[in-house]
């Protein structure tokens, strides 16, 4: 009979696909661009979808982990920092929370030790 081995996760390699993934997923960055603006007072509201791919709002070429923490109830800046650093393992409510924000799929986040 065929003997099964778990495999290991490697948080730290995966909390830099998570930084990756904050820096350089468009997706991800729409979505936090376009729930930020629509919650400033101006007169420019964000609708994000389509019109991301038109929009002239002077904006980085990433987001910061506090943009990121005001897009997502129950986060914090200090809890993406620590996920990042692997200081402390996300969860997988919370992958999952990445993975929809992404539109990637948990094996494209997660990296497992050889």
């Amino acid at each position: 009979m065929e003997q099964f081995c778990g495999r290991t996760i490697d948080w730290i390699k995966t909390g830099k696909n998570l930084e990756y993934l904050r820096r350089h997923n468009v997706n991800l960055i729409k979505k936090v661009c376009a729930y930020c603006r629509s919650q400033e007072d101006s007169k420019t509201y964000c609708e994000g979808g389509a019109k991301c791919a038109t929009c002239t709002f002077e904006m980085d070429n990433h987001i910061s982990r506090s943009e990121l923490a005001r897009a997502v109830v129950g986060w914090s800046d200090s809890q993406i920092a620590n996920w990042e650093d692997a200081r402390s393992i996300i969860s997988i409510e919370d992958l999952y929370v990445y993975c929809q924000l992404c539109d990637v799929t948990l094996e494209d986040i997660i990296v497992f030790a050889r």
